[in-house]
């Protein structure tokens, strides 16, 4: 990769941390409803600039957690739980279609690198560090589903809620809930082998119903 490729790998990744913090202290109501959002003293808070404090807030406006009053201002949306139901419908339509297209698409070492770090969490449930090690399990799992899906731009859009996901999870999952999240993908993981892409699909919806009524559950 080039030198701009990777500075600009960079600038996202920066981005998408000062997303999920910024989520996180909406999730934990640090900001609460009707704040009034300073990019200044977020960047000083956070120790970034304010280019990635900026481009964080554009996607969360977008994603409807911060809206825009007079002067464009923005200020922090009231984040409920039929909020998250919406999130996940979507998460459901675009993650659904991925698994269905992965099923015929994902290659062989591909799935076996996927069970094996199945097989993994599985047999280190009551080790130390589990969610550390599920989190990264679980981005990897629906990233390579997303990529093998054979859409740029359903990947890109994935992501976007992924990124919704990842916030929630630091804030509201615990480790006791990873064997079931974990049977969920393992699930998935079956229909994929089977090249079922109707089983996939199904089972990948299944999945995100799951977590959105657990979350919205939460919020409420």
């Amino acid at each position: 990769m080039s030198r701009s490729g990777d500075n600009a790998a960079k600038r996202s990744r920066v981005t998408e941390a000062v997303y999920e913090r910024l989520l996180s202290k909406i999730l934990e109501q640090e900001l609460a409803p009707g704040t009034m959002v300073s990019e200044l003293s977020l960047a000083r808070q956070l120790g970034v600039s304010r280019t990635p404090v900026h481009r964080a807030i554009r996607e969360l406006i977008a994603d409807g957690l911060i809206v825009e009053r007079g002067r464009r201002r923005p200020v922090i949306a009231t984040f409920s739980g039929e909020g998250v139901t919406d999130l996940f419908e979507m998460r459901k339509l675009l993650e659904g279609e991925a698994a269905y297209r992965a099923a015929t698409r994902i290659d062989r070492p591909a799935l076996t690198k996927l069970r094996a770090m199945a097989s993994q969490i599985r047999r280190s449930l009551r080790r130390p560090g589990l969610l550390d090690r599920w989190t990264a399990f679980d981005e990897s799992f629906h990233q390579k589903i997303a990529q093998c899906a054979g859409s740029a731009r359903l990947q890109a859009d994935i992501a976007r809620y992924r990124l919704i996901h990842r916030g929630l999870n630091r804030t509201l999952f615990t480790q006791e809930l990873v064997p079931q999240a974990l049977s969920e993908h393992e699930a998935i993981l079956d229909a994929l082998e089977r090249r079922d892409a109707t089983r996939a699909r199904n089972a990948m919806i299944r999945h995100i119903a799951e977590w959105a009524a657990f979350y919205a559950s939460s919020l409420r």
